[in-house]
């Protein structure tokens, strides 16, 4: 077998860095003189020195500044020493036999250029962007109306994502994704490596056009499953990665123009209006939330406020506009989540500010509206809306939460695990996975779980069976600590008993975590 290098560039990815480094340092076994570097590209949280403690031969690389994902690439192939370089996103975690089916399906393909294999959300459903046809006009406008999701096997509206392909057949594309794949390094070098012109998006689907034009072939090959979390170094720069994704679109457009019929100005039309779609479908795709929160605004002004005074309307749409502004950029309406109105210390001084300068404004515009009560008014909407909004999603939790209880239908589960101090706050957060609760923990050395976990000791893994009938739990969670090391367990056996088996990544904070089925890895 090949020996391979192997590159992953982190951007405030400390909580899902491990469990990926975990799961490469698994996959390698076999391979020989195999080589990991990783970036720490700029990140405000900097991979920590217990983390790269925990992985002695990985080789690190800090840059101070954010680079981009291309031109970090780019950085770490100048140490890569092996005739074969595989990309990998620190938030994915990779088959056992990931680099090596990969590996040998590159020696027996020697047309290919790239390679990517099957790549999985967490609940095992397929990303369909692992294998791509590159952008032309029409799957652009299908994509953006959304005809690719209405008509998924149609080969003339669902081209980009190739939903028609059966995903269990070796496919020549036009692109893989940058997530998960394999080059060769002397095309690699051949190609100049990633257009550094790209920030972040749209390098991969660059480099594989420049490979397909040099004469080579990019496969798609299902012969291993690969788990990506998608989207989690771009959660803490959330408006700017918008802005690059598009931007990556123009980029690749004026680049390969001759690939265009129509005028590039039409084009960039385009792309301007699948910008606004897609801003706010990503922004926004709650929508029943914002439906709610503005019947919250419609009834407080029907209850509170004077008809008769256009300056008291006035002052409840400026407090709408608001919050709801406030919600869309913090990201409240992209999640499902209840819990998410946790910026309320800093949203009330914003309320009373904005709503404050409205009055002021309009008291100096309108002086006939003002008298001595509209004060009060003013104070109290730029105050009681937002906890308006509060209460009814702890309302609808607390709701959903009996309900569940009364119906019995909670999911409970266990943790394997307990050795580590870092488990306490899965128990001391109620909501930290939403339908899900945690009854304590178990682990293969009881005698050892921590004094702050012991309170949560249900037994040893050997009892998970007596344990299980006696709290009625089917689900275990694996927990996966900053080494990215997990207590072991038997999967066969554990299935034997009737259990799902979860990964379980990340931390409580900001729910930052994920939940990843076993089985998908098999």
């Amino acid at each position: 077998m090949p020996s391979c290098s192997v590159i992953i560039v982190a951007y405030n990815s400390c909580d899902f860095l491990p469990a990926c480094l975990k799961s490469v340092q698994d996959a390698s076994q076999g391979l020989d003189d195999m080589q990991v570097i990783v970036v720490d590209n700029g990140s405000r949280e900097p991979i920590t020195p217990e983390i790269k403690a925990a992985f002695p031969k990985v080789e690190w690389i800090d840059s101070p500044v954010n680079l981009g994902f291309g031109k970090g690439c780019n950085l770490a192939e100048k140490q890569a020493k092996n005739p074969y370089l595989f990309f990998v996103n620190p938030d994915t975690i990779v088959s056992s036999n990931a680099f090596r089916e990969v590996l040998q399906f590159m020696e027996e393909h020697p047309d290919s250029g790239t390679v990517g294999c099957r790549i999985l959300n967490e609940d095992g459903s397929m990303q369909w962007s692992c294998r791509r046809s590159f952008p032309t006009e029409l799957s652009a406008i299908s994509k953006t109306l959304g005809l690719t999701s209405l008509f998924p096997k149609s080969k003339l509206l669902s081209s980009y994502n190739m939903t028609y392909a059966n995903p269990d057949e070796i496919t020549e594309v036009d692109a893989i994704s940058g997530s998960f794949f394999c080059i060769r390094r002397e095309l690699y070098e051949q190609l100049n490596g990633f257009d550094e012109d790209f920030f972040m998006y749209g390098e991969d689907l660059d480099l594989c056009f420049r490979a397909k034009a040099s004469g080579f072939k990019n496969y798609y090959t299902p012969v291993t499953n690969v788990l990506h979390f998608r989207g989690q170094s771009s959660r803490t720069r959330r408006i700017k990665s918008y802005i690059d994704f598009y931007n990556a679109m123009w980029i690749f457009v004026k680049k390969h123009k001759s690939y265009y019929l129509v005028p590039r100005f039409l084009i960039f039309i385009g792309i301007v209006i699948a910008a606004c779609v897609g801003v706010f479908s990503r922004l926004v795709p709650q929508f029943w939330k914002i439906f709610l929160d503005m019947g919250v605004v419609a009834l407080w002004a029907l209850l509170l406020l004077d008809f008769e005074n256009p300056g008291e309307w006035k002052i409840a749409v400026a407090a709408a506009a608001v919050n709801l502004l406030f919600f869309i950029i913090r990201g409240e309406y992209a999640s499902g989540s209840l819990e998410a109105v946790r910026s309320l210390r800093y949203q009330l001084p914003l309320n009373l500010v904005s709503v404050g300068a409205c009055a002021g404004y309009l008291m100096l515009t309108c002086p006939e509206l003002y008298d001595a009560a509209w004060l009060g008014i003013v104070c109290a909407t730029s105050v009681l809306v937002p906890l308006a909004f509060l209460g009814w999603r702890r309302f609808l939790f607390w709701s959903i939460y009996f309900y569940r209880i009364f119906a019995k239908k909670r999911h409970r589960s266990i943790l394997l695990g307990g050795g580590e101090d870092s488990l306490q706050p899965w128990f001391d957060s109620h909501n930290v996975i939403p339908g899900m609760e945690i009854l304590g923990c178990v682990s293969q050395e009881p005698g050892a779980v921590s004094s702050e976990n012991r309170k949560h000791l249900l037994g040893g893994y050997s009892e998970i069976d007596a344990i299980c009938r006696r709290t009625d739990c089917h689900e275990l969670l694996v927990v996966s600590n900053f080494s990215g090391a997990r207590e072991n367990f038997d999967l066969g056996w554990l299935e034997k008993l009737g259990m799902k088996v979860f990964l379980l990544i990340g931390t409580p904070k900001n729910g930052d975590f994920a939940l990843i089925n076993l089985k998908n890895l098999q």
